[in-house]
């Protein structure tokens, strides 16, 4: 529970220097508009951690204004859990900042262990604060951990490269750690300095999880036997870290080649250790990171599969699926929608369907005519046996010998409506629309444009 110690003597030189390097590493990510939210579990890395943002933003009032808030998470798996809120709400009231509490349940994300299912449901909450920057309190003993971890799972330069000072926790908000290069010792003496309390929290001694393992009966030999371990492994995270950057500023040029229409193409000149950085890149450029095993299998299934096959690969809601040469990432199941009527050219989410229908203005003569569309019309699923006569004096074709021809995936055309006149097709997305509506000569038409969207839940 809480724990407090007092020194005789405050080490000011401690105090000056973490204050020096949060300040030092804060800064440069500050404007007049930014707030900065601590997560504050309680344990002594994150009340020192808030004090000293706290110092920071009263001694920074008159230069760059630091506007401070703080969230606790309430895992609600210790019987202790509604103390540890309390106390992290008091301590923060006593430094003068609003301390939020968001409780979380890991009900049903069993499968990716309790430390990874915590660590995603703190983020979660995380964002729920009305904040741009989240700092949170790892030091360079956690760095040390995570890089024996990442050692221990085969990881590869990303993997080994470990937790960066600063990273993206979504489009809008940076997740940064100021103290990352610092020792837990040092912040013990920083709170013991400043007559600090915290809490201990009972599980962190339960060596069944991975990490404190390693921080109990690993690490400490090491010390004794090799001295400053954990200085050593943070200048090689940080060796692998500028690695990693350089690899991926690589992979970005890479798939200048390689990307064209959202997917990506196998059949290119790259080498193949260069090919499958940059469809790793890609994939995690696209929000899906697969582990080194999927990864692997999804290499091997998507590079030995024969010309004609269409291989895919499920990652928990989301799939990879290769069409000849190419790979598409699409929802896990693709589904269409049912029958619905429609009218007019606006842009709008059509109902049950995985996306939304646009209507982009064509030259004279081209497209489906305006009265057709504000008459009114229909949506229907896929039907690959259904005609389209694209000239007055052409054959009528079979969507699915159009989209083959096209090369339009089977997924794509599966997920995309056909526009229906009169119970008449009168368009299909991507292959083009029969003459019996097209605009006439002196009068602009319109083409129907789908924007795949997330899986519709029914």
């Amino acid at each position: 529970m809480a724990n407090s110690r007092k020194s005789t003597s405050p080490e000011h030189d401690v105090s000056a220097q973490l204050l020096q390097t949060v300040w030092q590493r804060l800064a440069p990510l500050l404007d007049p508009s930014t707030t900065v939210c601590v997560g504050l579990s309680g344990g002594v890395d994150s009340v020192v951690l808030l004090h000293l943002l706290a110092r920071c933003a009263q001694a920074a009032s008159g230069t760059i204004p630091l506007r401070l808030s703080a969230v606790h998470v309430h895992h609600g798996l210790s019987p202790h859990a509604d103390a540890w809120a309390a106390f992290a709400v008091d301590y923060a009231a006593r430094l003068g900042v609003h301390c939020a509490v968001e409780r979380i349940s890991l009900a049903g994300r069993a499968e990716l262990g309790v430390e990874a299912a915590a660590r995603n449901a703190r983020y979660a909450a995380f964002l729920r604060q009305p904040a741009q920057i989240f700092a949170v309190g790892h030091h360079r003993d956690d760095q040390a951990e995570t890089i024996l971890l990442s050692l221990l799972r085969g990881s590869g330069v990303n993997g080994l490269a470990s937790m960066p000072f600063a990273r993206p926790l979504s489009s809008t908000a940076t997740l940064v750690r100021p103290l990352l290069d610092t020792p837990r010792a040092a912040l013990l003496r920083y709170a013991e300095a400043n007559q600090l309390a915290w809490i201990e929290d009972e599980s962190n001694l339960s060596t069944d999880y991975e990490r404190n393992a390693l921080r109990h009966q690993v690490l400490p030999p090491l010390r004794a036997q090799f001295g400053d371990v954990d200085a050593a492994m943070a200048r090689s995270a940080r060796h692998l870290g500028e690695a990693s950057q350089l690899l991926d500023e690589l992979a970005a040029e890479d798939l200048a080649r390689c990307v064209q229409d959202g997917a990506f193409e196998l059949a290119t000149p790259l080498s193949p250790l260069r090919l499958k950085h940059a469809l790793r890149y890609w994939l995690a450029q696209s929000g899906l990171v697969l582990d080194t095993r999927a990864f692997d299998e999804l290499w091997r299934v998507m590079s030995d599969a024969a010309g004609d096959a269409q291989p895919a690969l499920v990652w928990r809601q989301e799939a990879v699926r290769r069409y000849r040469t190419r790979l598409w990432i699409t929802p896990a199941v693709v589904e269409p929608g049912p029958n619905v009527a429609l009218q007019g050219v606006a842009a709008q989410t059509v109902p049950y369907w995985q996306g939304m229908l646009a209507w982009q203005q064509q030259a004279s003569g081209q497209g489906i005519a305006l009265h057709w569309l504000e008459r009114g019309y229909e949506v229907r699923a896929w039907q690959g046996s259904a005609r389209l006569r694209l000239r007055a004096d052409g054959p009528a074709q079979q969507l699915k010998t159009l989209a083959q021809s096209r090369g339009m995936p089977p997924w794509v055309r599966a997920g995309r409506p056909g526009i229906y006149i009169d119970d008449q097709l009168a368009a299909f997305s991507g292959l083009g629309v029969d003459h019996r509506f097209v605009a006439a000569a002196d009068e602009p038409g319109w083409l129907p444009l789908w924007q795949p969207g997330p899986a519709i839940s029914r």
